[in-house]
């Protein structure tokens, strides 16, 4: 069985094989933005995520869906000599979903002051389907135009993991 583990995802960094996804905007009270992005032939293990606002309500949810137009999202190597390689798997920014459905998981919080949300990798990696579509959808739920932040690791899935 594959286990995601801090020493191993710091060995794959050294290895090249962690990418950084990030995208910063600003977004009116009830707005969404989307994120899409489409797994290749074999699965993605998405490691650390963060979220940040300073609104006081964000919610935060993944699909299986289509998606188009949008752009690349900024996506990097975490080793820093492989800065240049395109990424495994492109995530773009900005996107229009097709049909939602039901979101396969997701999160919502509220709270007096701005929100900072971490998905550690170690404890809570999601392992995506290959050859399959997402879209995560971020809305903000609090009020007023707030900027937003969203960061993500992540890492194909390696041959002999099952």
């Amino acid at each position: 069985m594959s286990q995601v583990i801090a020493e191993e995802t710091f060995a794959l960094a050294k290895y090249g094989r962690i990418w950084r996804v990030s995208h910063a905007w600003e977004m009116a009270a009830a707005a969404t933005f989307h994120f899409g992005f489409v797994v290749g032939e074999r699965d993605m293990i998405a490691l650390s995520r963060e979220y940040f606002t300073m609104s006081t309500a964000l919610k935060v949810e993944l699909f299986q869906a289509t998606w188009s137009a949008g752009s690349p999202a900024k996506t990097i190597n975490r080793r820093l000599e492989f800065k240049d390689l395109p990424p495994p798997v492109q995530w773009h920014q900005g996107v229009t979903p097709g049909a939602l459905g039901t979101a396969i998981t997701g999160f919502e919080i509220e709270s007096t002051s701005s929100n900072r949300i971490g998905k550690d990798g170690d404890k809570e990696p999601f392992i995506h389907t290959a050859m399959t579509s997402y879209v995560l959808q971020v809305t903000h739920t609090g009020s007023g135009t707030q900027p937003f932040t969203f960061a993500a690791d992540y890492r194909i899935k390696n041959p002999q993991e099952y």
